[in-house]
């Protein structure tokens, strides 16, 4: 059994990368997304309809991520930060050449409004111990990165399950 760095274990179930959205919530965002998969509900083509039937012009829930992600690129930040930097700082501080996302779950606590502003923040849950897979050796952890609007509810919670390791006979 090989013990975790000091390092990684004071990142257990803190708040890392908290970040604001760098827009908020667009309808022209939604119709965008809506177009592009032929989805016609009309809560996200009619503001009256969605007034009516969910009581406000709300974001498909399959967008929840679209909103915590950083721009491709700006000119005004630096994209030192990669989307779910937590996983690749801890494939960089165990030394894994490769580091992948197993599997993804996501939990929706409130809807996303239009006009919403998002903040997220990536919370490491566990690290397990070294482990010997078909793969290579390495460790598996668990990442959710987390939502909350600007009235800070929790909006939604996507948990990354993760592997990094070396591959065999490396």
């Amino acid at each position: 059994m090989s013990e975790l760095p000091e390092k990684v274990q004071s990142l257990i179930g803190k708040s890392s990368y908290a970040c604001d959205a760098d827009c908020e919530v667009s309808q022209s965002n939604v119709r965008a997304l809506c177009a592009t998969v032929q989805n016609a509900n009309p809560v996200y083509w009619d503001a009256e309809q969605a007034e009516s039937i969910v009581g406000a012009r709300i974001a498909p829930t399959a967008m929840l991520s679209t909103w915590g992600r950083p721009e491709r690129w700006s000119p005004t930040e630096s994209a030192a930060t990669k989307p779910l930097q937590l996983h690749y700082d801890l494939k960089e501080l165990f030394g894994f050449p490769v580091a992948i996302v197993g599997s993804f779950e996501s939990v929706f606590h409130a809807p996303v409004l239009i006009g919403d502003s998002l903040h997220t923040c990536q919370v490491l849950r566990s690290v397990s111990e070294e482990k010997d897979t078909r793969l290579g050796r390495g460790r598996f952890w668990v990442i959710e990165m987390q939502y909350h609007n600007q009235r800070d509810e929790l909006a939604g919670v996507d948990t990354f399950n993760c592997f990094g390791y070396r591959k065999a006979g490396s």
